[in-house]
């Protein structure tokens, strides 16, 4: 399993590195992108740093989409990540850090419901789709802007449009990258009736009883056995994550059979996810 997440780790950052040269080529061959060349070595060191510091500041805009919707629909930070850059809200305050995991390199944005509101389906959906439309609308005015300006700056530029619009094709076209549904398959499981929805709406109904009370308290065991039956790992996984915790809070220790469940779903997904939920079921112990 290891070997796969390395796997898909290289993959991603293989993909990367395609883009960049790709959009170079392209450059090269397309009149309508002919932009003034960098001669100097310096000047192709300088392009080629810009060109990469362009593709992680597309992937961080992708994410800022998701993210600015969703505190502007009044849910609450918890992470954001893009390359060696993180921050997130750690006991109730926001911490800066360097991020190790070559899996969130690609990305990471999340907010969360502050109450048990009907609306959050809709509001989620908006985040959700939020993250593809600013890369589309990002790389349309990139590439544009490319063939306006007449400089060597053109061609970062114009890799930044092209990163962009790529990750709107990669988040829009498959259903999953990895574990993890895509923004628009995600999308349609919150918007179209079916057991899938259902799902993702006791996700969010979980989420959002316990930002409100601070507690599982009210959080409905009904919501939790909807996780609990479902076909994906994660949504197992977190719904293995959700009844131990509730338990934990009430006083009463899981049954072994429990726990072995709990650890054998986690087996699926990434050992840092995996590291920080059983940290947060350490907290609800003592």
């Amino acid at each position: 399993m290891k070997n796969n997440k390395r796997l898909k780790s290289f993959i991603e950052l293989t993909i990367l590195v395609l883009l960049v040269f790709s959009s170079i080529y392209l450059i090269e061959k397309i009149p309508a992108f002919d932009f003034p060349k960098a001669e100097s070595t310096l000047a192709k060191i300088v392009t080629f740093t810009g060109i990469f510091i362009m593709a992680f500041l597309m992937l961080g805009l992708h994410e800022l989409g998701h993210l600015l919707t969703g505190l502007a629909q009044g849910f609450r930070f918890a992470i954001f990540v893009v390359g060696p850059l993180g921050v997130k809200q750690e006991d109730e305050k926001i911490k800066w850090y360097l991020n190790t995991n070559l899996g969130h390199y690609g990305g990471i944005a999340a907010t969360t419901p502050v109450n048990n509101d009907p609306a959050n389906a809709k509001k989620f959906a908006r985040v959700i789709i939020a993250g593809p439309l600013t890369s589309l609308l990002g790389g349309i005015i990139l590439l544009y802007l490319s063939t306006l300006l007449e400089t060597p700056w053109n061609t970062v530029i114009f890799s930044g449009g092209l990163v962009s619009l790529a990750l709107f094709l990669a988040t829009t076209i498959p259903s999953k990258t990895g574990t993890f549904f895509t923004d628009r398959k995600r999308y349609q499981r919150l918007t179209r009736p079916g057991k899938a929805q259902q799902v993702e709406l006791a996700t969010l109904r979980i989420m959002g009883q316990y930002a409100q009370d601070n507690s599982y308290q009210n959080v409905d065991t009904a919501d939790i056995n909807i996780l609990l039956e479902d076909e994906e790992p994660f949504m197992q996984y977190f719904g293995w994550f959700n009844k131990l915790y509730q338990q934990l809070e009430q006083g009463t220790e899981p049954s072994s059979e429990d726990w072995d469940s709990f650890r054998k779903t986690g087996e699926l997904l990434s050992k840092s996810m995996v590291t920080a939920m059983e940290k947060e079921l350490e907290k609800a112990r003592k």
